[in-house]
Order: structure tokens, then sequence, then C-alpha cells
């Protein structure tokens, strides 16, 4: 288990810290802290919250494998869990669990986050926090999952864009993978999407003096329309990638039809001269027009004429466009 310890100075800023000073301190009303607890072990995690006199149910709804968003206030304890997005490729859906007490944050998961090594490193010297408390740190964390989820429609945006332009140049089988892949990834961060929208629209219901947005309503509210924004976005791509296998399905089906016309024109056109071939064929002894020494020519010029006649009519009519 990697847990690493942040003191939020008076300056607003990370100040790297330990568990002792963490444990001396962090009940003296004073001072702030942010615990990242990543790819925790049960028992040593059960150990350290414990230590902090958290509700039972806390650890049970971390350890519960329920994927359902969850924001719960336990008396002195606010418990959120939600799913979040690695990367845009990645299949893998990773729940992130924050626990907030009134002194400290402590975010817990269980994949590696450049979410989290970017506000750790960001904060520690440049870029300063709004206010010096937890409900600061939690919106920042919101903030930048937010903003890597919108980074994330955009660069599906992009793919469809690219798809769509190869589909108008030519179809092929590989695109309607492509579209199924897309489609996939797409719906998977909309069910994040909502999740997250979810617990936002919560945090803002709660009235509580453990976590109290007055400061930063406006903020959360802006985080909220950015989520929607991105549903909204990924509901129109899926809908986008929905026409596109359409168009494909259309396009296969087109070709499907123009081999079957050609089929049907040549079917067509070698009916009759299998027809005279089948009659010649036969053996009669009684055909006058076999001793005619111009039989064979006249025969096989009636056949060119009568291919020469179907093609024709078939060109005539549209069937070879």
């Amino acid at each position: 288990m990697n847990l690493r310890v942040f003191l939020l100075n008076e300056s607003k800023h990370l100040e790297p810290s330990s568990q002792t000073t963490f444990f001396k301190s962090f009940q003296d009303g004073k001072s702030y802290y942010w615990i990242d607890v990543e790819d925790p072990d049960p028992a040593s995690l059960k150990n350290f919250l414990e230590r902090l006199g958290l509700h039972s149910l806390i650890l049970e709804e971390y350890l519960e494998p329920a994927g359902t968003p969850r924001v719960d206030l336990y008396h002195q304890s606010l418990f959120i869990k939600f799913s979040v997005q690695l990367a845009w490729d990645t299949l893998e859906q990773p729940f992130f669990s924050i626990i907030c007490i009134p002194q400290a944050v402590i975010t817990i998961h269980e994949k590696p986050s450049s979410t989290i090594e970017n506000i750790a490193n960001e904060y520690s010297s440049a870029a300063r926090f709004h206010s010096s408390t937890t409900t600061a740190i939690i919106y920042q964390i919101f903030d930048r999952l937010i903003d890597k989820d919108m980074a994330f429609v955009l660069e599906t945006r992009r793919n469809i864009e690219s798809l769509e332009e190869a589909m108008d140049k030519a179809a092929d089988l590989a695109q309607i993978d492509r579209i199924l892949m897309l489609k996939q990834r797409i719906s998977r961060l909309s069910i994040i999407c909502e999740d997250q929208r979810y617990c936002v629209a919560t945090l803002q219901t709660i009235e509580s003096d453990l976590f109290d947005i007055s400061d930063l309503r406006e903020y959360f509210r802006d985080s909220l329309a950015n989520l929607e924004y991105a549903i909204r976005s990924a509901g129109r791509q899926e809908a986008h990638l929905s026409e596109l296998r359409q168009y494909y399905q259309i396009t296969l089906q087109e070709k499907t039809n123009k081999r079957l016309r050609l089929l049907t024109i040549l079917s067509a056109v070698f009916m009759p001269l299998s027809l005279i071939t089948g009659i010649y064929g036969m053996n009669f002894r009684y055909m006058p027009e076999l001793t005619w020494p111009y039989s064979y020519p006249l025969v096989i010029s009636i056949m060119v004429a009568v291919a020469a006649v179907f093609l024709w009519i078939f060109n005539r009519k549209g069937w070879f466009k």
C-alpha cells in the first residue's frame, strides 16, 4: 500500500508530511491534510481508518463490490465512491473513493492516477487552493477528473470524424470493428460521467459543517454543467456512431445488390443462348438445317445478336449504373 500525506499549509499549498505528524495534529482544528492511498491493502487500510475513529459502515461500503456511485454522510464523516476513466483506450472501469473528515481528505484508488499526481505536483508550489478547507481539495479532485473526461470526449469525437472521412472514401470490414470499439468506449465514458454527475449534484445538497460549499457553490455548478455537456456530447456521439454503422450496412447491402444485379444480367443473357445450345444439343436424327452449310454461322450470329439485344436493353434501363 502506497500512502502519502500532504499538509495544506497557510499559503494554500500542499506540503509533504508524514503519518506521525498527521495523527498528532489532525484533531487540533487548525491543520488540514490530504492523504492519498494507492493500491490499498485491506488489513492495513482498516487499521489506518480505525485510528481515525471512522464509522464502521465506511469501510464496509468501500469494500462493497457494487458498481454504483455513493455519497453518504455518517456523523462527522463523508464517504464518496464513483467510477473513473483512467485512459481513453482502457477497458477497465475502476472506482475512486473519497473519505472526508473535519480536518482531512482521504482518497483511495487501486490504480495509479495521473490526476492525483498532477494535483499533488501543481499544488505543491505553483497553484493554490481556493481556500484552506477539505471542500477545496475535493473540488479540485472532481474538477480535474471532469476535465479529463472532457478530454476523452473530445478525443472520441476526433476519432469519429476521422472514421467518417475514411468511410466516405471507402467502407470496409475493419471500419465496422472500429465503430463497435468506439461505441463501447463512449458508452462506458457516458456511464462514468453520469456517476460523477450524481456525486457532484448530491454534494451540492449536503448541508453540514463538515462539508460546506458556500464559497465554492458556483464552482461546483460549473463542474456539474461540464459533466452534463460531456453526457450530452457522448449521447450525440453514440447516435452518430449508430448512423455510421447503419451507413456501413446500407453500403454493404448496396454492394451485394450490385453483385446480384450483375448475376441477374448474366443469367438473363445466357438463358436464351442456353436454350439454343440445348435444342441443337439434342440427339435427333432428322434436323434438316444441320445439313445446310451455313447453319453453324447463322446460329452463332443469332446467339450473338440475342446477347447484344439483351445487353442493349439492360443498358438502356440503367442496370449497369
